[in-house]
């Protein structure tokens, strides 16, 4: 160790941990950032139905129709929970609907809801599968 190395020891402090352990350190770290990616990954990898709005269209100021797209395994049967809301995001419509079991994995389905008060937007809630 020469003058410098010493000089900037004695200001600074030696490293916190040794080179070995830092190693080992970002070994592990490495290891349960691949582990959470792999679980993380099933989980959506097993989500059995997905769902998406496509678009709402206002058929009169008590009604509004709801297009969405839901995707899962073909012979699956699955229920959809839509919801209507008003400007402020409350809630002024629901309706639950059941969409039967389809040869195709990705299908489109409209609904109509009948709305307490003026709806700006829609969304769905959830899908389950039964």
């Amino acid at each position: 160790m020469d003058d410098a190395e010493k000089l900037h020891r004695q200001r600074y402090g030696g490293p916190l941990v040794s080179p070995r352990t830092a190693k080992i350190l970002v070994a592990v770290a490495g290891g349960v950032f691949v582990a959470i990616v792999i679980v993380v990954g099933l989980f959506v990898a097993r989500e059995e139905v997905r769902y998406d709005v496509l678009a709402y269209d206002h058929l009169a100021a008590d009604r509004i129709g709801v297009d969405f797209v839901v995707t899962m395994a073909p012979g699956t049967e699955a229920t959809c929970r839509i919801q209507a809301m008003n400007e402020g995001r409350a809630q002024v419509g629901f309706v639950e609907t059941t969409i039967p079991a389809q040869t195709e994995r990705r299908t489109a389905h409209r609904v109509e809801i009948s709305t307490q008060g003026e709806a700006v937007s829609a969304e769905v809630v959830g899908c389950t599968v039964g």
